[in-house]
């Protein structure tokens, strides 16, 4: 799995790891690396199938979202880091969840992006559907479109257009595993890993014209009281890309508010 690391002059610096959402690429964190770079230590990567991981995960005939998560601790544990915070956007969430599960004491804090939590009826029948219609009208259309359909609006058009581009790196084997992988199990796996609250800090910045995702989102914070939630307004899916200043000026309060807690 292809990455990059972005080392702090502070030697006593934390690690951040920085996963993108389905399609995306390490490139659409890049407001967001100047911003943690004066504070932590950062770790970017590209998922398998995607961008610089184009051809590294061509062996592996299916994806799950464990096997994912395993990859990703790969790397971590080549880069001797002993505690990490992880930042996830969209599918990111779900990944960053996974990795917890499987090793929450490694887990400093969490951030989710327009967190995927939980499914509504809408989107378990697209999840469903997925791969029989991405077979049909093809696998890039099919992104194009859930694209519009999860960001409809006029100004999630810069948001949907960068992950739209960054989408077509991605081969039709690469899209078939991913699409599979969603209708296969995705429903159940949500429930499974957001139905408890987890033990480490844990902050959410949803979008309010989020309209896919808001309404799971302020549900699953309203429930556990380990969580922080933010939204952010006139803003869709994406709040890491659409809203970057107001994302990362969020995300370093949380983190200072962290240091003050220890």
């Amino acid at each position: 799995m292809s990455f990059e690391t972005h080392e702090s002059e502070n030697s006593q610096s934390e690690w951040i790891l920085m996963i993108h959402g389905a399609g995306g690429s390490r490139r659409t964190w890049k407001k967001q690396i100047p911003a943690f770079f004066d504070s932590h230590n950062i770790v970017v990567i590209d998922l398998p199938g995607h961008a610089a991981s184009s051809e590294a995960c061509l062996w592996q005939n299916n994806y799950s979202f464990e096997w994912i998560s395993e990859e990703i601790w790969r790397v971590v544990d080549h880069l001797k880091i002993n505690g990490i915070h992880l930042m996830g956007v969209s599918l990111g969430s779900i990944i960053s969840m996974q990795m917890y599960h499987s090793r929450p004491l490694a887990i400093k804090s969490m951030v989710f992006a327009g967190p995927i939590v939980a499914l509504n009826n809408k989107l378990r029948i697209w999840a469903k559907i997925g791969l029989t219609t991405a077979k049909i009208i093809g696998y890039r259309n099919f992104y194009a479109l859930m694209s519009k359909v999860v960001m409809p609006r006029k100004n999630h058009q810069k948001s949907r257009d960068i992950f739209v581009r960054e989408s077509k790196l991605l081969s039709n084997l690469e899209y078939k595993k991913w699409t599979s992988m969603y209708g296969k199990y995705l429903d159940v796996k949500l429930k499974q890993l957001f139905d408890a609250c987890p033990e480490v800090p844990t902050f959410i910045l949803v979008g309010k014209q989020d309209h896919m995702f808001f309404k799971p989102a302020m549900e699953y914070a309203q429930r556990f009281k380990n969580i922080q939630i933010q939204i952010v307004d006139r803003c869709g899916h994406l709040v890491s890309l659409e809203k970057a200043d107001i994302f990362n000026q969020h995300c370093k309060a949380f983190f200072d508010r962290l240091l003050v807690s220890k």
